[in-house]
């Protein structure tokens, strides 16, 4: 099994492969109400483990000649260590919360341990595989990433954290290109206008697609409106601020360009008209 790791708390095991009840105490928050001994006192555990200790007692995945609990007192490993089945018991003792915490990790630890090792079939790498994707993508969306390229760094990750290649898996040997918008700068939406970023960022606020605000005195940015999301990309340009901010832009996408004449056709039949019809 991989080291376990609970509220980043590392999981030392026993050269029998008992766990450190101690570790998980401290990963639990270390309180001295839910200390080792102080379980241990408790008629349940000790019934449990009597239980365990008994020949012939099926199912629990130890060697019969190895105790379920072991105490070390000195040496460079000093504490409690146990079988699986009473680290369960102790964290549900501890707090639901915290058992449901503890099974979830043992569970994601031998699916990541199962993707491993390449001589597993398919169908057991699978599960490992599914869940490790998904948490991925999330963490992928998270950092602002869409469709294929949240796609792509989940892959990545999976690949790097437990060995499989998801897509390779799934016989996915390219993903189907995303509709997508050219975006342009103020200065480049302009130039198909003749006219300057000045004017044309006027024109985008007359639209209500921005609006010009100061951020602190003597300084004023453009910020997109709630009406302009639609049609705007945020974009990081790489310089800073003199008080280390990100410097940002806002790029436009060419559909902004139907809400420009949408706007033109609007202020053109505002104008009053002559006796002859003309404007």
């Amino acid at each position: 099994m991989n080291a376990l790791m609970i509220a980043g708390t590392e999981i030392h095991q026993d050269q029998d492969g008992r766990f450190s009840l101690n570790d998980f105490h401290r990963a639990a928050g270390g309180e001295k109400r839910h200390a080792p001994n102080e379980w241990l006192r408790n008629s349940q555990a000790v019934e449990l483990v009597e239980e365990i200790g008994k020949p012939g007692n099926p199912g629990l995945g130890r060697k019969a000649e190895i105790p379920a609990l072991k105490v070390v007192r000195g040496g460079r490993a000093p504490g409690t260590y146990v079988c699986k089945e009473l680290v369960y018991a102790y964290a549900m003792w501890v707090s639901p919360a915290f058992s449901l915490q503890v099974i979830r990790t043992f569970d994601a630890t031998v699916q990541a341990g199962a993707a491993n090792d390449s001589t597993l079939p398919v169908e057991r790498l699978l599960p490992a595989a599914a869940d490790s994707f998904d948490a991925a993508k999330r963490i992928a969306e998270g950092l602002g990433l869409e469709g294929n390229q949240a796609v792509l760094s989940a892959n990545r990750m999976v690949k790097g954290a437990i060995g499989v290649d998801v897509m390779q898996l799934a016989g996915v040997t390219h993903l189907i290109n995303e509709a997508q918008e050219l975006a342009y700068t103020a200065t480049e939406l302009g130039a198909k206008f003749d006219m300057s970023a000045v004017s044309m960022n006027k024109l985008l606020a007359e639209c209500g697609l921005q609006r010009n605000f100061q951020y602190r005195p003597g300084k004023k940015r453009w910020e997109v409106t709630p009406d302009g999301k639609p049609f705007a990309v945020i974009v990081d340009t790489g310089k800073q601020h003199s008080d280390g901010a990100p410097v940002q832009q806002i790029r436009w996408k060419e559909s902004v360009l139907d809400e420009l004449h949408k706007f033109a056709q609007r202020l053109q039949a505002a104008l009053p008209k002559s006796a002859g019809g003309r404007v």
